[in-house]
C-alpha cells in the first residue's frame, strides 16, 4: 500500500444557483421522503433533492447527527446503464455512521429511450458536486469533500478526482476503457442481463467477462470510437489530482492491471495513492467487508 502523504485539494468555483429545493414530484423514484434511523448511538436522518431538472437528477442526502464537517458522493454502478442510489443505502449509512454527510446520486444513464452517452454522466457528478458546494448545513462549509463510487461508480469517482482534485476511493472502477479496448479487438461484445433488483453484492461475482465489459463501453459512447482517448480517466490524471484509493480483485470484471496502471499514472504525477488488491474473483460490493475499513481510513486522513 502507497501512503504518500501529500496534500488533497478541493479546487472548482462555488455555484451559488444550485437547486437546493426537496423534491415533491411524484415522478422522482422514492422522492419527496425523510426519512429517520438509528444506527449505534448515531442518528441519521435522508431527504431527497433535485440538483437538476432531469427526472435522473436526484439525490438522498444523509445527514449524521454528530457530522464531522466533511462529506462524501456515493455514486451507483452499474456500468453507466442501471442502477439507482436506493442501492446505495447501506454505504452512505456506513458513511454517515462515520461523521461523514452524505449525498447518494442517481444520474442519466445510457440506456433506454432518453439514453444519456458519454459526458452525461460526468457532467452529472460535476453538478453534485456544486450542489454540495453550495449547500448550506450547520458545520459543513462545502469544502472538505470526496467521493466514492464502486465499478462504473468507481470511474465517476475517478473522474472527480481527476477534475476537481477531491479525494476519491474506486473500488473495481472501469478506469482504462482505452487500453482495454486495444487489448480486446477481437473479442465480440455482448451485453450481459443483470435484474435491477439483485443485491450489488451479487453482481458481476463471476470472474472476467469481457464481451460485457467492451459492450459497457461502446454503449457509452454510443458506438462513437473517437471519444475513447478521452473518455479513459486515466489518460487525464495530472498534478492537480486528488488523492486515490485503488481495490480491485485479482481475477474479476475489470482486470487488475487497470488499477496498477492508475497506480502508475499517480506515480508518474506525484499524486498520493493507497491500494488494496483482493485475492479472488468479487467484484465491487462484493468485497465490502475487507474493504470498507481501508476506505474509512483514506477519508479520514484526507478529508
Amino acid at each position: 500500500m502507497n501512503t504518500s502523504d501529500s496534500s488533497a485539494t478541493n479546487s472548482g468555483a462555488t455555484n451559488s444557483n444550485a437547486t437546493t429545493a426537496r423534491v415533491t414530484s411524484a415522478s422522482a423514484a422514492n422522492s419527496g421522503l425523510t426519512s429517520d434511523t438509528s444506527v449505534g448511538t448515531t442518528h441519521i436522518e435522508r431527504e431527497t433533492f433535485a440538483y437538476g431538472n432531469d427526472p435522473f437528477q436526484v439525490l438522498d442526502l444523509y445527514q449524521p447527527s454528530t457530522p464531522n464537517g466533511a462529506a462524501i458522493i456515493d455514486i451507483h454502478g452499474g456500468g453507466w446503464v442501471q442502477g439507482s442510489r436506493l442501492k446505495e443505502e447501506r454505504m452512505a449509512t456506513r458513511f454517515a455512521q462515520a461523521g461523514y454527510l452524505v449525498v447518494a446520486p442517481d444520474y442519466r444513464l445510457a440506456d433506454g429511450l432518453d439514453k444519456a452517452t458519454y459526458p452525461a454522466q460526468v457532467d452529472d457528478m460535476l453538478s453534485v458536486y456544486q450542489w454540495l458546494k453550495a449547500l448550506d448545513r450547520p458545520g459543513f462549509n462545502g469544502q472538505r469533500i470526496g467521493a466514492f463510487g464502486s465499478s462504473s461508480g468507481g470511474n465517476l469517482s475517478v473522474e472527480l478526482a481527476v477534475r476537481v482534485g477531491i479525494p476519491a476511493a474506486s473500488w473495481s472502477g472501469l478506469l482504462d476503457l482505452e487500453g482495454f479496448m486495444k487489448s480486446h479487438l477481437d473479442t465480440i461484445p455482448k451485453r450481459a442481463i443483470i435484474d435491477d433488483n439483485a443485491p450489488s453484492a451479487s453482481i458481476d461475482q463471476g470472474g472476467p467477462n469481457d464481451a460485457y465489459y467492451k459492450w459497457l463501453v461502446i454503449n457509452l459512447l454510443d458506438g462513437d470510437l473517437t471519444l475513447l482517448h478521452e473518455a479513459t480517466v486515466i489518460n487525464r490524471v495530472d498534478a492537480q489530482t486528488g488523492p486515490l484509493f485503488l481495490a480491485n480483485s485479482t481475477d474479476e470484471l475489470v482486470p487488475i492491471g487497470e488499477l496498477l496502471s492508475m497506480a502508475q499514472a499517480a506515480t508518474a504525477a506525484r499524486r498520493p495513492f493507497w491500494s488494496t488488491i483482493i485475492p479472488g474473483s468479487a467484484h465491487a460490493m462484493g468485497y465490502y467487508n475487507q474493504t470498507i475499513e481501508p476506505t474509512l481510513d483514506f477519508f479520514a486522513v484526507y478529508l
